[in-house]
């Protein structure tokens, strides 16, 4: 184990531990994966914070708030088909920074509130009142699209798929694909832009104005992750209203491996070309591995290597380290003190 975290100092290389974990002659390091897995906040110690802060569990992110701020802390829980399948070591502290670095560029693009990071784990933003749709923007054929497309479907969220697309397929345009934003391990639903209006789940002006702000930001993504050589697939948004002035903010998390699908480019034409996946820098390469073992969401979940999520843990820190240019820098989840959020 390195000296830096023997020694527990405020901030140590996150490539540096991942690189101990896989342990000698392949074998995952157990005891270390294990002490550097945050499952979340304490419930109980988080409703008694300092300002008698309220908290709320999200399927990543725990929150705690006001009615001015909020603090998103990021768990290392991974999910997927709305279940919490295992822990991924320092993989909140990895979206935390690719949070951090997104919600800064997009301010270029549209209005944003200021994100401010209070440690390894931890960002603040101005509390919002959250609009309830999941608003996901697909430049590719992947995921639940294409699973839905192999079984004839060519009607998705009110769209009107061509034939003959092939799978992971770059759309003729990008889609807006709109699911209901269920409670946390809740089950979200597939919806069209009309009938979101008509559940009042958000006005027609608002849907509008959200939609423009999602392709706008979705596009700077392409671009950014295109300089890359990496490809933004799709991407899940959520935007929340200023209950003062009834403007609507990009907030949650901005194409992070755990919101979009990330391919690298290089080799994406020939491995489609050879109806192959291709190499992929998101949380898919769980996902396939569930899938392969017949689980998308109902019945027992299967147990995930941990080599295998320590592959995860790598991928999202490439893509962290190559936006930062820096390397990621880690604080003891331990160190996590709710009295000083202020």
């Amino acid at each position: 184990m390195k000296k830096e975290v023997e020694r527990n100092e405020a901030l140590f290389s996150v490539a540096s531990v991942l690189s101990d974990m896989y342990g000698q002659n392949g074998h995952v390091d157990e005891q270390l994966y294990d002490r550097f897995c945050f499952e979340g906040l304490d419930q109980n110690k988080a409703q008694t914070a300092k300002h008698s802060y309220r908290f709320y569990q999200g399927k990543v992110r725990d929150c705690l708030f006001d009615d001015e701020s909020l603090y998103m802390v990021h768990s290392d829980r991974l999910t997927a088909f709305d279940r919490h399948i295992c822990l991924v070591p320092f993989k909140g502290v990895l979206l935390s920074a690719i949070n951090s670095f997104w919600m800064k560029k997009v301010g270029n693009v549209v209005q944003t509130l200021p994100v401010e990071t209070i440690n390894s784990r931890v960002l603040k933003m101005k509390k919002l009142a959250p609009i309830k749709v999941e608003v996901i923007v697909r430049g590719y054929l992947a995921g639940s699209m294409m699973r839905a497309y192999q079984k004839g479907q060519r009607i998705f969220c009110g769209h009107k798929l061509p034939d003959g697309l092939r799978n992971y397929q770059e759309l003729p345009e990008p889609l807006i694909t709109p699911t209901t934003k269920a409670e946390a391990f809740a089950h979200d639903e597939n919806i069209t832009a009309e009938e979101l209006v008509q559940q009042n789940l958000c006005s027609k002006a608002d849907w509008e104005n959200i939609c423009q702000q999602a392709l706008n930001i979705y596009n700077l993504g392409r671009s950014i992750y295109q300089d890359k050589n990496w490809i933004l697939v799709d991407t899940k948004y959520e935007f929340g209203k200023c209950t003062k002035t009834n403007n609507i903010y990009i907030m949650d998390e901005v194409h992070t491996p755990d919101s979009s699908r990330l391919w690298v480019a290089d080799t994406y034409q020939q491995k489609v070309a050879q109806n192959e996946e291709p190499t992929m820098l998101d949380k898919e390469i769980v996902r396939s591995f569930l899938l392969k073992n017949s689980f998308s969401g109902e019945g027992k979940i299967p147990i995930v290597p941990k080599k295998l999520n320590l592959d995860l843990a790598k991928a999202y820190l490439s893509v962290a380290e190559c936006l930062l240019n820096a390397p990621v820098m880690a604080s003891n989840h331990e160190n996590i003190n709710f009295d000083s959020f202020e």
